[in-house]
């Protein structure tokens, strides 16, 4: 990971965590109304956390100094982070190690059989770079021929940002949009030196404001699963509960499946669908 661009990750990452935080709530008797903007002050994270307001300040903008594992626990104290949040920080603070997974990792013939076998559930994998790499015949039957889709519409990110047509159908779009950015950021901070990422969230960036807007709360999770409403031309509204696998221990491969969502018809709806498709 290129340290520079792990440094200023770190540190917009810890001010954004800072600023969404009132005096109040950690129990500190201030004037608000004298503030110039919301949140806490850099000296009350450093006083709270046990830290010298030099070296707090030092780590907010980017300078490259060392964190013990006590400090960043610290920190997750006072600025009140999640689990995801906590390991996201220690990622950022070169704390945790990352796997690097198999480069040009080769997509086992079964796996498709099993995809092929989930009938009228959506399903398909993705790889690191979030890219669809292989897909059952009712996720055409809802999203397009993938394969006479250009490279970049493959991508599920660039999909539900700059997609037009994928953003309309997606009846809950603003929570799977930044459900879905979340998880990629938690990534990303694992594959920040990696310069596919570094171009994909550039092009994202010059094309989408909500984007930007997402992009610049640096919001992450783990969460790998999530519920997503689809409405589609032909088959009507279709709700989803969608749950995320990781093939295996070392491996990058992510597969999703869709799960249709009882009592509301979306199973028999989707029956319909496939067997209109054949």
């Amino acid at each position: 990971m290129n340290d520079e661009r792990r440094r200023k990750e770190l540190a917009d990452f810890l001010r954004t965590r800072r600023l969404r935080l009132s005096p109040q709530e950690l129990g500190l008797q201030v004037d608000t109304s004298r503030r110039r903007t919301p949140g806490l002050r850099r000296e009350e994270v450093a006083s709270l956390s046990g830290i010298s307001l030099p070296w707090y300040t030092a780590l907010e903008q980017g300078r490259d100094i060392q964190v013990s594992d006590q400090v960043l626990e610290s920190l997750v104290r006072t600025l009140r982070l999640s689990k995801d949040e906590r390991n996201h920080l220690r990622v950022l603070a070169n704390h945790s190690t990352v796997s690097k997974g198999t480069e040009n990792e080769a997509l086992s013939p079964s796996l498709q059989q099993i995809l092929d076998r989930l009938g009228t559930y959506p399903a398909y994998i993705i790889d690191k770079h979030w890219n669809l790499l292989a897909w059952n015949k009712i996720t055409s039957s809802l999203c397009g021929d993938f394969n006479r889709m250009a490279e970049i519409e493959r991508n599920i990110l660039w999909r539900v940002f700059t997609m037009d047509q994928e953003k309309k159908r997606i009846v809950n779009w603003e929570n799977v949009a930044a459900s879905m950015l979340a998880h990629f950021r938690s990534r990303y901070a694992m594959y920040m030196n990696d310069s596919w990422y570094q171009e994909l969230v550039g092009r994202l960036w010059d094309r989408s404001e909500e984007f930007r807007l997402m992009w610049g709360r640096h919001d992450v999770s783990g969460s790998l699963e999530g519920d997503k409403v689809i409405r589609h031309p032909k088959a009507g509204v279709l709700t989803f509960r969608y749950n995320t696998f990781p093939l295996s221990e070392n491996s990058d491969f992510l597969m999703r499946v869709y799960t249709p969502v009882e009592p509301v018809g979306t199973d028999r709806q989707l029956q319909e669908l496939l067997y209109k498709s054949c």
